[in-house]
């Protein structure tokens, strides 16, 4: 009898998997540490999938160390770890993650799991915590402390364990979930620095690592649903909801109780801490939106925080100036081409916005303003003012300052 790995993980499945990932596409991810891109995999597929495929089916494969890749942070001086896996090993993982959703392998589907989740994500995980703040007056907002990082890996091998029995997938989940940065004399002081122990937790950048936190969390889910929490959890971002302030006092000692059970926490209660008490006129500040009650009927609704607003336009304005452009090889066009891009990818994300309008005139303001100081750069002061009106805003230029734009959103 033909081994499952061979037939789920089989030349065809790698290709399906291939065919459906964003490698495949001209905005392809980083090499890993062997530093073959995925354009030059993607060169010899047919030949590389072979050797793969066969790799599998001898039991030969293993994964590779990761790559790490420090991003800075939008407007700070702090940098986040992004560990990158071999194109090989992304497909790999890829065409695992197809068959363990296509079957429902893993018991992650619940009613307060959104994250990482097919015909869920963050557009169903806001609908429902509005729908949760019309009903409730009080809210715990919290997320997992250093989650990724903490993951005990034994407590995840059990559960990989106990929902495939037998399968010959789980050494293969297993060694993934095993799998560790590469160190080298550039990197060991950063990976230190961002709190990585050797022996703990799931790196984060691998595709299976999503699912695997979801499955981590899946007995903690069950057991809000069991005391009748009513909660939205997105990874490990937490909004759970009750009837009063003793209860939602409550309600921190039981989720803090339970995920103590698999060796993870909560922030304790206080104004500076990640773990909030919200009233019932307090604004809740989840997955980038902003959860109110609005007129005299006090109706639930989610707007866009102008904090939010303000951050978006700076990183637009950072990332579009003439030097980043001509550093990135980029002209003109192109940039015009790139901030629309950019801007409508944000509408659609906050497309249902009860605020969308201010954001509308923040995000075009924006434009305009790059578009200007782009000019402003190229031709200077002087060429700028001898032009008309009707001038300025054929190329684009006339504008309303952010802080003007800004100052209807706080009104």
């Amino acid at each position: 009898m033909t081994p499952k790995p061979t037939r789920i993980l089989s030349k065809s499945k790698l290709r399906l998997a291939w065919n459906d990932s964003r490698d495949s596409s001209p905005s392809a991810g980083r090499p890993g540490v062997d530093n073959i891109t995925a354009s030059a995999f993607a060169a010899n597929l047919d030949n590389n999938l072979s050797v793969l495929a066969r790799r599998l089916q001898q039991g030969h494969y293993g994964p590779s160390q990761l790559k790490a890749v420090f991003i800075p942070k939008p407007n700070s001086d702090k940098e986040r770890m992004i560990c990158i896996p071999t194109v090989c090993d992304r497909l790999v993982q890829r065409a695992i993650i197809i068959y363990l959703d296509k079957n429902r392998k893993f018991p992650i589907y619940n009613s307060s799991s959104f994250g990482f989740l097919r015909d869920l994500g963050t557009e169903a995980a806001i609908k429902a915590t509005v729908g949760y703040r019309q009903s409730y007056d009080w809210c715990l907002k919290t997320d997992i402390e250093s989650f990724f990082d903490r993951i005990p890996r034994q407590y995840l091998k059990a559960r990989v364990s106990k929902a495939l029995g037998n399968h010959s997938l789980v050494p293969i989940i297993s060694k993934i979930i095993d799998c560790e940065v590469k160190p080298t004399i550039w990197n060991r002081s950063k990976i230190s620095k961002h709190g990585i122990q050797l022996g703990h937790g799931v790196r984060q950048g691998m595709p299976l690592s999503p699912i695997l936190a979801n499955l981590v969390l899946s007995e903690f889910d069950s057991r809000m649903e069991h005391l009748g929490v009513k909660m939205v959890r997105y990874a490990d971002d937490i909004a759970a909801f009750f009837e009063t302030k003793e209860e939602a006092q409550k309600g921190h000692r039981m989720l803090s109780d339970a995920l103590a059970r698999i060796s993870l926490s909560i922030p304790g209660i206080s104004d500076l801490s990640k773990t909030q008490l919200l009233g019932p006129d307090d604004p809740i500040d989840f997955l980038g939106r902003e959860i109110v009650r609005v007129g005299d009927n006090k109706e639930a609704v989610w707007r866009v925080a102008t904090k939010q607003i303000r951050k978006i336009v700076r990183r637009l304005e950072e990332e579009y100036t003439m030097h980043a452009r001509m550093k990135a090889d980029s002209n003109f066009q192109e940039t015009v081409i790139d901030v629309w891009d950019s801007i409508s990818s944000y509408f659609s994300i906050y497309k249902g916005a009860y605020n969308f309008v201010s954001l509308d005139s923040a995000l075009r303001g924006a434009s305009r303003k790059i578009i200007g100081d782009i000019f402003l750069d190229l031709f200077g002061e002087t060429a700028l003012s001898r032009l008309t009106a009707e001038q300025r805003k054929f190329l684009g230029m006339s504008h309303v300052d952010f802080d003007e734009t800004n100052s209807e959103l706080l009104a």
